[in-house]
């Protein structure tokens, strides 16, 4: 289909050159019989339609190219490799509450294997939500209705995807278009503007027609022209502003309204889905509406035509009346209408995710404090190279020691923990057979960073994670906690007495919490706080001098480390 487009196109342009060359000669004839005439203007109407339709096909073949690169960027997908879609790098913040730790931006991300939004503002939206925008429990299952739906409308997505592509937005596009809306009117703020714009332009068209047939009002024609021009000179410095703040948006809003078609062409089902494209639909005709209108203001940049409609149609007043207009009428609704776009967008990307994982499956909503999952993975590992694990965790045993050796799975656990309730929260399916969360904010403590610019250590930053996340429990709020070797800036010693302390606390608060250590005297407060602390473990196995991994999660303290036995395998150390 693209190479038949190529071909159109190179088709339509060589009878473009034709007929540009049939209007010169026959024009060029017309100096010595003006018969010609009758043949150039043939030719003239049939070049005008020829740029308009290679216009069409050029957007045509954009559209079939990006769904081109979609389809061949989404069959990588499938397999695991997400690395042709954006990463969402400019959203990285090593001291966010979570995002840093559990890789949600960056290369490998999840963003970068969830997010299929191209808008700027649709990024946003999807970096919110994955940052901790938490929905309520009704929005959760309209968003995972919606999903559902969209999995399936698989040319739907990409061509609301390739769409999306097309747009070319600046960073400030859209903010600067609702800044506009807040610029005090010119001229629609004075009542008797609108009936000079009637009058004026009626009598001086008028006075011309008149013209024809009494000479002698030519002067008075004349003088209502140059009347035009005198109110346009009142005006013209805030009128050039205005057009230069506007005229570049003519673009990207008829983009917006491209967009916006997709969408209300489209039938759904899903209640959410069925309220965006009734809201596209007025959008679509709005939109569209300013678009032509900045259009027909930018008329003004050919030197001939604004001498002619300024001299008799006080054109430029009339344009900056009319899209002050608009914009009283509308601008209530402007940033509704386009933030439908990156809510569609953002509902595209859950679907294409679920479409891209059939084994994944929707999560349950549940209102008190439990999290549990059954054979639950990694969403990011390869399916074939994931080890599925079962987790259940609720008020009554709300914190979970984890031992185990270096690389036997400890941190791999609580990030693929983690980034499945995200997804859960989200709307989205989870790598599990089964999962059970409530609506709750997450903290975590796993690569805490230090700060220069702050002059903060690595272990003061620690510090104040923990500081924060006990604040927070204190004012009773519930949290999923997730930590990973407390306390690593400290002595032996120093580390086991604080980690203790610290565990003991979260126990009198509402939270679940996830804690990974080496240190096996944290597994002892099993003992004092039956039910509520629970220990489990990762085991290495070494055999025949081979050390291996099963990654299975199981219950009781780790027996096994293996940090002597590498440092001797790789030489740091000697043999026994």
């Amino acid at each position: 289909m693209l190479s038949e487009k190529k071909k159109e196109i190179n088709i339509i342009s060589n009878f473009r050159v034709i007929t540009a060359l049939g209007f010169l000669i026959t024009t060029y004839f017309t100096f010595t019989n003006q018969q010609f005439i009758f043949g150039a203007v043939p030719f003239l109407v049939i070049f005008v339609a020829l740029v308009q339709k290679h216009a069409r096909h050029f957007k045509e073949k954009t559209h079939l190219e990006n769904l081109l690169k979609i389809n061949q960027e989404e069959g990588k997908a499938v397999t695991g490799d997400s690395s042709g879609f954006t990463n969402g790098s400019e959203f990285i913040d090593p001291h966010h509450p979570y995002s840093h730790d559990l890789d949600i931006f960056g290369d490998g991300s999840l963003f970068q294997s969830i997010n299929r939004c191209n808008t700027i503002h649709g990024k946003k939206r999807m970096a919110d939500r994955l940052g901790g925008a938490l929905l309520e429990a009704d929005d959760i299952k309209a968003n995972q209705e919606a999903a559902k739906e969209l999995c399936d409308k698989t040319d739907f997505r990409h061509h609301f995807q390739a769409a999306g592509l097309e747009i070319g937005e600046q960073p400030h596009d859209k903010d600067e278009l609702l800044e506009w809306l807040k610029v005090p009117s010119i001229l629609y703020s004075k009542p008797w503007f609108r009936i000079l714009l009637i009058i004026l332009p009626a009598a001086t068209l008028l006075s011309i027609g008149v013209t024809f047939f009494i000479i002698e009002v030519r002067p008075f024609a004349i003088l209502l022209a140059l009347l035009q021009w005198a109110i346009l000179g009142l005006y013209i410095k805030r009128i050039n502003i205005f057009h230069e703040y506007i005229s570049r948006k003519k673009n990207i809003l008829e983009k917006y309204a491209h967009l916006l078609q997709f969408l209300q062409n489209e039938k759904f089902t899903s209640p959410l889905l069925k309220d965006l494209s009734v809201r596209a639909k007025e959008a679509d005709v709005k939109v569209k509406s300013l678009a032509s209108l900045v259009s027909t203001f930018n008329a003004r940049l050919n030197a001939m035509t604004n001498l002619f409609v300024n001299s008799l149609l006080m054109f430029d007043l009339q344009c900056v009346y009319r899209l002050e207009k608009w914009k009283h009428e509308n601008s209530s609704n402007l940033k509704s209408w386009l933030d439908v776009i990156s809510e569609a967008e953002v509902l595209c990307s859950l679907g294409t995710f679920s479409f891209n994982h059939p084994s994944f499956n929707y999560p349950v909503i549940e209102t008190e404090l439990i999290v549990e999952a059954k054979e639950m993975g990694h969403p990011l590992i390869n399916e074939k190279e994931c080890v599925d694990n079962d987790i259940l965790i609720d008020r009554n045993r709300s914190v979970v020691i984890i031992t185990g050796a270096n690389m036997a799975g400890k941190s791999t656990f609580l990030r693929s923990i983690g980034v499945n309730l995200i997804l859960a929260l989200n709307g989205a399916v989870v790598c599990a057979k089964s999962f059970r969360c409530p609506i709750i904010q997450m903290r975590s403590g796993m690569r805490t960073a230090d700060s220069l610019k702050d002059h903060q250590s690595y272990f003061y930053a620690e510090l104040n994670r923990l500081k924060t996340i006990m604040d927070e429990l204190r004012l009773k709020k519930p949290l999923f906690i997730l930590l990973d070797e407390i306390l690593k800036g400290t002595n032996s010693t120093d580390k086991q007495l604080g980690s203790i302390a610290l565990v003991k606390q979260l126990v009198l608060h509402p939270c679940i919490a996830i804690i990974a250590t080496h240190d096996l005297a944290l597994g002892e407060l099993e003992k004092n706080h039956a039910g509520q602390i629970r220990n489990f473990c990762f085991e290495a196995t070494i055999e025949n001098d081979q050390l291996s991994f099963d990654y299975k999660l199981k219950p009781g303290l780790a027996q096994k480390m293996n940090a002597t036995y590498l440092m001797k395998k790789m030489g740091i150390i000697p043999p026994d």
